[in-house]
């Protein structure tokens, strides 16, 4: 439950989220609950009494879509992809089970998370398996989803079973500089054009005119390059924002664990032993106030 809490805490901004926009935090939607503790009590009202002690508790997806793509659909688009999106989720675990969801619009780009409490219809028990068991289940959630939801929004499934990796910097742009020699402008090239001609006359290209057709030409041969270039500096500060995060959630999870060992320490101790540690620790808590109170008493005594 308390990974749940720190997932929550993140979904409603209740924690530092530095790849968050706060400016746009106010466009965010909530929906099925409206604070963590409102998210807390969905959750726990659903699970049974009785489950084993690693069982899932809550799973959580995420679904969105590549940056160009999302981005490149209005509000209301978007908003549109979401709740088809929520609706395959509800139709996958019942309604009841997903007990909340969220559309996050401050962050680089926009998505839908929700959270299901993975109960199975056919024996009332957490069964998180059934929905995630293995490579293949998930293949076949994506391959699914992308079916029944992402192509009515004109969104195509990723490269199933793609091997792709993410290109080494270096051999980026060894790609950028191929595609920079491959440009050749040639002396005929720069050459007026003949526009027209007549008995009497011929027009051609003004210098003018042969300036832009050159620059259209340029342009042309590098914007894939340099569209390129561009996505890669948007990828690289999401990346930069994700690391920042990571290393934020893990220098407080770390500060956290630090400050309840002493009371993991204590939960592992039986009754008879717990008792006497608290004994032990009232006693040294008396030893320090009467020795406080003698060191006043010898203060005031040395200041008359």
């Amino acid at each position: 439950m308390a990974s749940v809490n720190r997932s929550l805490k993140h979904a409603f901004r209740e924690q530092e989220t530095p790849n968050a926009n706060a400016e746009l935090t106010g466009q965010n939607t909530h929906i099925g609950a409206n604070s963590v503790d409102e998210g807390m009590e969905k959750v726990a009202a659903l699970l049974p009494q009785k489950r084993r002690s690693d069982a899932v508790l809550a799973i959580e997806y995420l679904i969105t879509a590549s940056p160009e793509a999302i981005q490149g659909k209005s509000r209301e688009e978007q908003d549109a992809y979401f709740q088809d999106a929520l609706k395959w989720l509800q139709e996958r675990h019942g309604a009841k089970n997903v007990v909340y969801a969220g559309i996050h619009r401050d962050e680089a780009t926009p998505h839908l998370y929700a959270y299901a409490v993975p109960i199975d219809a056919d024996t009332g028990r957490l069964n998180a398996k059934k929905w995630l068991g293995g490579a293949k289940a998930l293949n076949q959630m994506q391959t699914e989803f992308a079916a029944k939801v992402g192509a009515a929004h004109g969104f195509d499934r990723g490269i199933e079973g793609s091997k792709a990796r993410h290109q080494d910097i270096k051999t980026w742009y060894s790609g950028l500089e191929k595609t920079a020699k491959d440009v050749t402008i040639t002396p005929e090239f720069l050459k007026p054009k003949v526009l027209s001609k007549t008995w009497h006359s011929t027009y051609v290209e003004t210098d003018e005119m042969v300036a832009a057709r050159v620059t259209k030409a340029v342009q042309n041969a590098y914007s894939p390059a340099v569209q390129g270039a561009k996505q890669a500096e948007s990828d690289r500060r999401r990346a930069e924002e994700a690391i920042r995060t990571a290393k934020a959630l893990e220098k407080r999870l770390n500060a956290m664990e630090t400050a309840l060992k002493p009371l993991n320490d204590l939960a592992r101790l039986d009754k008879d032993k717990f008792v006497s540690v608290v004994r032990q620790v009232g006693k040294e808590v008396e030893r320090i106030k009467e020795e406080r109170s003698q060191a006043r008493s010898i203060d005031r005594g040395q200041r008359r």
